[in-house]
């Protein structure tokens, strides 16, 4: 699993002058909305969810039939972005993929929940089973997170295990590590380590070979 960075940033971020980007980021159904919109709230910024913004302003490569979603070009969404953020100078942006849209420098905050209980949440959104199985499979091996890193490196990214947390308390957590009075920290969670896990690979067996 991936280690917490060496020494905490000290820098208050929420008081910074000028434009400022924070990215909420993780798989479907950890409660990225909510949360951004609360933040958002907290900090007087703008909230953007870029999957909606992608959509209503065509920012698209494609439709992918199989998969009965939308391909985003990216691109084209960081160049919106940047507009917006010209206009409105704060923004809390929100979507799977906001960790590949915030420029170098902003906070990017992975929202994680343990993947059983992500299933549930995500049948009951009525997601068809290979959209479930594909989440929630991300989910179990920090995909979201991975690629943060990747994009970032791991000093300003914060994973937040949402399982049983209330949204007031994940918006605190937020904040706190954006005053600099927590020190921001990955791999909080190991799922694969879990007793569910067992009972939950198992049934990602059984649905890939349906």
């Amino acid at each position: 699993m991936f280690g917490s960075p060496k020494s905490p940033i000290s820098s208050d971020y929420v008081e910074r002058k000028g434009k400022l980007i924070i990215a909420i980021t993780g798989s479907p159904g950890v409660g990225k909305t909510t949360i951004s919109r609360l933040l958002a709230e907290r900090l007087e910024a703008r909230h953007l969810d870029l999957s909606r913004l992608a959509l209503e302003e065509g920012l698209m490569e494609e439709w992918n039939g199989e998969r009965d979603t939308a391909i985003v070009d990216i691109e084209a969404v960081k160049r919106r972005v940047e507009r917006l953020l010209s206009r409105y100078g704060r923004l809390i942006i929100e979507g799977h993929y906001a960790h590949d849209i915030a420029p170098k420098g902003s906070w990017i905050f992975v929202l994680r929940r343990a993947p059983w209980r992500l299933r549930d949440e995500l049948e009951e959104r009525g997601y068809d089973a290979g959209k479930v199985r594909e989440n929630v499979e991300a989910e179990l091996l920090d995909v979201c997170l991975s690629e943060a890193i990747e994009i970032h490196g791991s000093e300003r990214i914060h994973e937040v295990d949402t399982t049983d947390k209330t949204p007031q308390e994940i918006v605190e957590e937020i904040y706190e590590v954006l005053r600099g009075v927590r020190p921001p920290r990955i791999g909080v969670v190991d799922w694969l380590d879990r007793p569910e896990a067992k009972q939950l690979l198992e049934w990602l067996k059984d649905v890939s070979h349906r």
